[in-house]
């Protein structure tokens, strides 16, 4: 989804709750200026980005929801 700064200024906790959803990328000018996405997809890919840093760890074979899962185990949230 694409939204202007001023319409998500306007509509801030609309977007928020949407974003469990969807990307939401902000424009200024008809320009893209940022990119909202859910924290735990953006700690998703992050790991993705250094994969090869991590190449061996258990991290590089494990699927997107398999991170999450590990997440989860490590806050307890998760048996």
């Amino acid at each position: 989804m694409t939204v202007t700064s001023t319409e998500l200024k306007t509509n801030l906790g609309k977007y928020l709750n949407l974003i469990d959803k969807e990307d939401i990328v902000i424009t200024r000018n008809g320009r893209r200026v940022a990119k909202l996405v859910k924290e735990e997809d953006d700690k998703i890919a992050i790991l993705r980005s250094i994969q090869g840093i991590l190449a061996g760890s258990r991290f590089s074979t494990m699927t997107d929801d398999e991170i999450r899962e590990e997440r989860l185990r490590d806050r307890g949230l998760l048996d």
